[in-house]
Formats: structure tokens, sequence, C-alpha cells
């Protein structure tokens, strides 16, 4: 029997939560005897004077510690499980009562303030302040000379970090991950002898730094894990070469430069800050077994010699963001563990040619799955250099924001492509992929002549999407071709006239919707063949008149949105057989003026939503009916003024 079970792991195996077995818990229940006790109201533990760990659960409104529990004074770890987050300021009573803590979990309590006088806890070892609403923490938790950990991960609000931090010296772990108000990180952190774990670091701006509020810092940490550092670009030059990271036990290294979103706003022509950056960025050298790396806002236009050559062997995921003057990519090819590439806002790359692949044509991307380019205006070639074997494993594909690029090499086993904001001459390239379960093809302002070849050869879709296709009126025929598919979605395509007839015949489909096609004025011929069908949402087409015909034949229809269709007169007639029915929608549909009587037979229905629609006049009475009701939603229908007297029968409502 294991002791631990439903054990989740990171991407490098590190264990990250599990449950212990429910019998190994009461054997430790039972070996801690009076010494341990949880608290969920009601009883209390009989000798609180042998009390040595407490969990206080509270799943209601506001709580607090019973009195009689400050009565453990030697008390040595406290755990407060507040699921709703709502203790606000922790009672100042819990410092003075129990001063031999080592062990103070408050995470998710919805803490916004924490006391000077926490600084009675001389012999806290370990303080969780994760997930709570502080923006300041004072100046007197850096008396607690013992602390080893500081958790303040998930801290939305934190401001700063105490002044006199470097105090901790015994401090192993200082998580604050998530901070993303943090601006800047307390001096001295040279002096952290012990620390392992510090997954942000920032570099300070100011002018009168000492040695240990740069990279030098960084330099004795023997840091571990997963390190981001910021503001790069205020690294002063003496202070380059000192941040020894190669030599450090990391697994995932974020290195960013200016604004998280854009990068640095530079002027073009500074040639200063973009030689500073390559230099910076060289001295960087990750260590070699390195699984994530990301670039955020590199200025240089070249990438380090370390990113050239075959080091970072054992690389999964690379990510470039916002390098907008780097003007060929990294040679990524060779590397045999590299399963994600992500690359966003590269501005200046115009081909992706030989040096992203590497000279060992016989074995490239030997272990990508996902690949993204976003945002590269310029790029206008694609280089293939292996007769269409580059990228045997891949799986998913995105290109978005690349409207000059016209070929794509080939991708033999791809299941998942996305293409957005693309020229459409991008589809020609892929006339011999038949892979595919999932396409998405968003902002193309042709007519998608060249989608129906694609349709044809990949008959085994399961999901389509194709939206903001303004000039798109017809879909391919070939969609008939698609007995697999579940998800069809047609957003913003204005010009679509209708659907094809062949819809009907989509006995697997399980979620169709369509939004924004104000020219399609004609429903499908009959969708009662579409017995899987679960989710149906139409919204936003200004022309239909009515639903299509056969909505009642829908068996296993869950979950129906009509949604800003002012030319939408009627609803069907025949609601009995939609007996899977949970929730119907009705918005901003001026001109409906009753619902129909057989929607009180959808005794499964459990929430109901009518909004902006004037033509109502009344809300039935059978509405008594659907007992098992428990949301019921009705705004903006100025001629609705009363409410059925019996719709206090509905007792889940």
């Amino acid at each position: 029997m294991l002791f631990f079970e439903d054990v989740k792991k990171n991407y490098v195996g590190d264990v990250i939560e599990c449950k212990m077995h429910g019998i190994i818990h009461d054997l430790a229940k039972s070996v801690a005897g009076e010494e341990y006790f949880v608290f969920e109201g009601g009883c209390m533990p009989r000798n609180l004077t042998k009390l040595r760990y407490l969990s206080v659960v509270c799943d209601s409104g506001s709580c607090t510690i019973p009195e009689a529990l400050y009565k453990a004074k030697k008390l040595l770890t406290l755990i407060l499980l507040y699921p709703k987050g709502d203790l606000g300021e922790i009672p100042t009573q819990l410092f003075s009562s129990f001063r031999y803590l080592r062990v103070l979990d408050l995470g998710n309590c919805g803490i916004k303030r924490v006391q000077n006088t926490i600084s009675c806890l001389k012999y806290l070892r370990y303080l969780n302040l994760s997930n709570t609403f502080i923006e300041i923490l004072p100046e007197s938790i850096c008396s607690l000379h013992n602390l080893q950990v500081l958790n303040l991960s998930g801290y939305s609000d934190l401001i700063e970090l105490p002044r006199s931090l470097a105090r901790l010296l015994q401090l192993r772990h200082l998580t604050i991950n998530c901070c993303e108000r943090l601006t800047r990180l307390p001096g001295n952190f040279g002096r952290f002898h012990f620390l392992q774990i510090l997954p942000l670091f920032i570099v300070s701006n100011e002018t009168d730094l000492r040695e240990n509020d740069n990279l030098v810092g960084l330099r004795r940490l023997k840091l571990k894990g997963e390190l981001t550092i910021r503001k790069l670009e205020n690294v002063k030059r003496e202070f380059l070469a000192q941040a020894n990271l190669v030599e450090k036990n990391l697994h995932s290294l974020e290195l960013s430069w200016g604004d998280d979103h854009e990068g640095l706003n530079l002027n073009m022509n500074n040639d200063f800050i973009c030689k500073m950056g390559e230099n910076v960025l060289e001295c960087l050298q990750p260590p070699e077994n390195l699984k994530h790396l990301s670039l955020k806002g590199y200025p240089g236009i070249y990438f380090p010699r370390w990113m050239r050559t075959l080091i970072l062997l054992g690389l999964t995921k690379l990510e470039l963001i916002n390098c907008k003057r780097c003007e060929h990519l990294p040679t990524l090819g060779e590397l045999p563990f590299l399963e994600i590439i992500y690359m966003r806002g590269m501005k200046a790359v115009k081909v992706i040619g030989r040096e992203f692949y590497g000279q060992d044509t016989r074995r490239l991307f030997q272990s990508l799955k996902e690949l993204t380019l976003i945002d590269f205006p310029d790029l206008g070639l694609w280089w293939s250099i292996s007769g269409g074997k580059e990228y045997p494993s891949l799986v998913k594909l995105t290109i978005n924001k690349c409207p000059r690029l016209l070929n794509l090499p080939q991708f033999p086993s791809v299941k998942h492509l996305e293409l957005r904001n693309c020229h459409e001459a991008l589809l020609r390239s892929l006339v011999n992929v038949s892979s595919l379960c999932i396409l998405v093809i968003d902002v193309f302002t042709g007519q998608l002549v060249l989608l129906d070849t694609l349709l044809q050869n990949n008959v085994n879709l399961m999901s389509l999407t194709i939206s903001s296709c303004p000039k798109i009126r017809y879909i391919p025929p070939s969609l008939g071709n698609l007995v697999n598919l579940k998800t069809l979605t047609i957003r913003w395509c204005e010009e679509l006239v209708s659907l094809p007839w062949q819809l009907q015949n989509f006995s697997c489909l399980q979620s169709l919707e369509i939004c924004e096609c104000h020219s399609l004025s004609a429903p499908p011929q009959s969708i009662s063949g579409l017995i899987s069908l679960k989710y149906l949402s139409i919204e936003n087409c200004s022309h239909k008149r009515s639903l299509p015909i056969g909505l009642e034949h829908l068996s296993s229809l869950e979950h129906l949105t009509i949604m800003y269709c002012p030319s939408l007169v009627f609803l069907p007639n025949e609601w009995q057989n939609l007996s899977m029915l949970r929730s119907l929608c009705i918005l901003n549909c001026p001109q409906l003026s009753s619902l129909p009587d057989s929607i009180q037979y959808v005794r499964t229905l459990r929430n109901l939503e009518i909004h902006g629609c004037p033509g109502l006049n009344v809300l039935p009475q059978w509405i008594i009916n659907l007992t098992l009701l428990r949301s019921l939603a009705i705004s903006d229908c100025p001629n609705i003024t009363s409410l059925p007297d019996s719709l206090q029968c509905l007792t889940n409502l």
C-alpha cells in the first residue's frame, strides 16, 4: 500500500500535491494522540496543555478562533483553513498566546494586514501568507531570525517587501510568485547564504547601488527550481558577469527587459541599449540541465553564443516574446527534447531559414509537439530543408498575425491547427495535411476558396471554428464529409448567407454555435438529425425569423441560448421531447411575444433567463411546473409587470 495517493507532479517530476492514504492518516492521528486536533466547530480538545498541532477549519461566513483554544500555550503548528477567505485581520491575541509556534499557515484566508506584534513569534520557522490581500508587510517581520520559509506567492496586491528583509539570515525559501505589483526588492540579497528558492529577482534602477543590490546579489546564492529576473535594462556594466547562473540548479529561467507585455519602449536606433542587452544575455548563460527558458523584451539583434550552440540539450520549452530587434531565430532544430516553442512579437524576422534548423538535417525537431508564431509582421518565407521531415512529432501549430507569410513547411502529423490574421494563400501549403482533429480559421479577409480542399482531406476533423471572415458567403460543401465533427462554431461572418444542408447529418455533433452572421436568413433545412447535440447557441443573427426546423427532436440538448435576434418572432411549439434541457437563455429578442406552453413539460430545466424581450407581456402560470428550477432571471422586460402568485411553490429556486 502506498503512503500517498492522487500524486501530482510538475514538468520536472517534483511532487506538488498529494493525499495521504486514509489508513495512514488514521494511523498518524492515533500516534499523535492528544498532541493533534482539527477544530471544525463544536467540541474542543480534551487536554489543551498537550496540544502541539492544530488546524482550524471554517466553511461559513465570519470566523474567529475560539477563546478557549488560546490556552494551548505550547502550540507548535497552527493552520487556518478558511476556504471563503474572509478572516480579514489576524487576531492580535494569536501572536501573544502562541509564542512557541514553529509553523503558521494563513494562506488563502483573506488577510489584509499583518500586525507588528508578529515579532513575538521568535521561534517561527515557516510562515505562509500566500494568496492574501496584504499590500505592505511590517518591518517587524524581519525580527523573526529563525524564519526559514516565507511564502508570499499569489500576492496580487503586494507593493513592496520590508527594507530589512536581509536580516532573515536563516531564510531558505522566499516564494514571491505572481506578485505583479512588486517593482523593487530590498537590498543586500547577498547576505542570504542559505537561500535556495527565489522565484523572482528585480534589478534595481537606483544609482547608489551596492554590489549586493545588482546581479552580484545572486552570485553566492545556491538557487534551485524557478527564477525570473526582471528589469534587466537596469544592469550596470561593471556588474555584467556576476550572476553566475550557470552553476545554479535551475530548471526554469525567465529573463525580462522592460514591461512584460510590450518589452522595452526604445528608439530602434539606440545602438547602446541594443549592444548592452546582448552583453547582458551573453553573461546570463543558464545551467545545462535547464528545462524551460523564456526571454521577454530582449533588445538585442543577435542571440548569445550559448543559444546558437548545442549547450541546452535538456531544454523542453522555449519562449521568445517581444524580442523586437532580433532578425534571425536561434538554432533549435537539433535540441533532442524540445517539445514547445512559443514566439510572439518578433517584428524584425523576415525569414525562418537554415539557421533555425541546424546542421544535422536527419533528425530535426524530433520531440517538438507545439509550435506557436504570433505577430511576425515582416515574415515572408519559411524554409523547408528536409523534404517534409522537419517536424515529425508536431501536434499543435498556431500561426497568428503573420500577414506576409505565404508558405509553410510540411507538418505530417499536426492534429490541432490555428490560423489567425494571415494571408489566404497560406492554405495552399496545407493541401496535403490529412491528420487534423481541430481546425480554427480566424480573421481572414478573403472568401476562403482553398478551405474546401483542406476540409476534403481531413475527414476525421472533430472541431471546426470559422470566425471573423467577413467575405465568406458559403461554407464549403465538403463540410458534409466531416461525419465525426463534434464542435462547429461560426462567428462574425457578416456575408454568410446560408449553412449547408448536410449539417443535418452530423449525428456526432455535440456543440453548435452561430454568432454575428447578420446575412444568415435561412436556417438549415432541418437539424433533427443532430441527435447528440448538447449545446446550441444562436447569437446576433439579425435576419433570422425562426429557429431551425427539428429543434424539438434534439433529445440530448442540455443548453440553449438565443441572443440578439431582433427579427425572431416565435419559438417552436414542441418542447416536450427536450428531456435533457437544463439551461434556456433568451436575450434581446424584442419581437418575441410569447413562450410556448410546451416548455412547461421540460421538467429538467434548472436555469431560465429572459432579458430584453419587451414583446413578452406575461410570465405564464405554468412556470410552477418547472419543479427543478434553481435560477430564474428576468430583466429589461418592461411589459411583464408581475410574477405568478404560485412562484413560491418552486422550492429549489
